[in-house]
């Protein structure tokens, strides 16, 4: 019976039964996670958990509403975790559940403004979760015609947030406040990740005072123009040592990123995209970041460099290579000598990490020669799935 155990082994319990299988998206760089989050699995265990009895909904109101996702009436929403939380009549410990709120996914179609006060409950909404750490603006493929933005959209302080995924629409961000990425950014002075994607236009450019982030250290790029990073090369920061690049971002991009930021970075991660397959971009990589240290990518999907005198210059020391398959390629052994050969001309590579499934590469024969010249360098050979993980740090 629910009764028979205490109150803390309960929540013990709930904890491991609602946890995503990968964990919770956290405001630090992680190799290789996905750029996108679903949680509808352990949403469906919270919902479960809370209908059983009494005690279990009120030891599991905590999980059910860490992960929020406006869709249709905000503002029942609003009334829900702005009020005290109240279970059969009775106010439990006179609180909102909007302090139970650590992520919230906010869809665009919930922020038009074709009134002046058509966001205030989503920004009331934002006001009542003082514990709120990601914020997520998702990307729909095109924003329905019947969504406006005529008038100014409203802000709020969001000191607590540390993960911010933004998806940019041009028409959206002209409203402003709540829809505008730099009013959002000057607003999370805690932020330490940030994720990008969209097409910027000269219309949302911002010319005027240049944005400082403080304390940001991990940016990913999704799918963004050359005008986007353009922008984010006018803004001040100063921790950034994490770059994940999920596109090439076209028409030289990222070579201005590396160019700009180059001299700080630490960590490069390049995303599974065939892109990264059509040009070096590890030579342009590698011209602007000479100092970077650690570099992640999907090997089947990322040309191996042609500029050997850049190779000479790098000061990388961990590669990790996933080998998730690509169909494009034809001759599979061929660019995969040509990657081993790279690794191994690495002047400073002590160790390469190998993350998903190397089994059949390993098991080749052909794979020797290139395990010999790694390891004739004292370069070590690794396992990602052996290594030691973090501890669960939601317990």
């Amino acid at each position: 019976m629910p009764g028979q155990l205490p109150p803390e082994l309960w929540i013990v319990v709930f904890r491991w039964a609602t946890y995503p299988s990968d964990g919770y998206p956290a405001p630090y760089y992680e190799p290789f996670r996905a750029s996108s989050e679903t949680f509808d699995e352990p949403l469906r265990t919270k919902y479960a958990l809370v209908q059983v009895c009494r005690l279990w909904r009120t030891l599991a109101t905590i999980f059910l509403y860490e992960d929020v996702r406006i869709r249709c009436d905000s503002g029942n929403l609003k009334t829900v975790l702005t009020d005290n939380y109240r279970i059969d009549g009775e106010a439990f410990q006179s609180r909102s559940l909007g302090r139970f709120v650590h992520r919230l996914e906010l869809p665009y179609t919930q922020t038009a403004t074709e009134r002046p006060d058509d966001t205030h409950d989503v920004v009331e909404i934002l006001g009542s979760c003082p514990s709120l750490t990601t914020l997520v603006r998702p990307f729909l493929e095109a924003l329905p015609y019947s969504v406006r933005y005529e008038f100014p959209a409203e802000i709020v302080s969001l000191s607590s947030l540390t993960r911010l995924e933004w998806w940019h629409y041009n028409n959206a961000a002209r409203s402003g406040g709540i829809n505008s990425l730099v009013d959002v950014l000057r607003n999370a002075p805690s932020l330490q990740f940030l994720s990008l994607g969209g097409e910027f236009w000269m219309n949302s450019m911002h010319l005027h005072s240049p944005l400082r982030l403080p304390v940001l250290t991990t940016l990913r790029l999704r799918r963004v123009n050359a005008l986007f990073v353009w922008q984010i090369r006018r803004w001040e920061l100063p921790s950034l040592v994490h770059v994940v690049a999920d596109s090439p971002a076209g028409h030289g991009g990222l070579e201005e990123l590396w160019l700009h930021f180059g001299s700080q970075l630490c960590t490069v991660e390049f995303g599974r995209n065939v892109a990264f397959h059509m040009t070096d971009q590890i030579s342009v990589l590698l011209r602007g970041c000479s100092g970077v240290k650690v570099f992640n990518y999907f090997i089947n999907f990322t040309a191996p460099p042609s500029t050997e005198s850049l190779v000479e210059q790098s000061s990388i020391q961990c590669v990790g290579i996933h080998a998730f398959p690509c169909g494009y390629l034809k001759d599979n052994w061929r660019h995969l000598d040509r990657h081993f050969k790279f690794l191994s001309s690495l002047p400073a590579l002590k160790r390469i990490i190998l993350y998903g499934d190397w089994q059949k590469v390993i098991n080749d024969s052909r794979f020797s020669p290139a395990l010999d010249r790694l390891t004739q360098k004292g370069c070590q050979i690794l396992f990602a799935d052996r290594l030691t993980r973090p501890p669960c740090d939601h317990l």
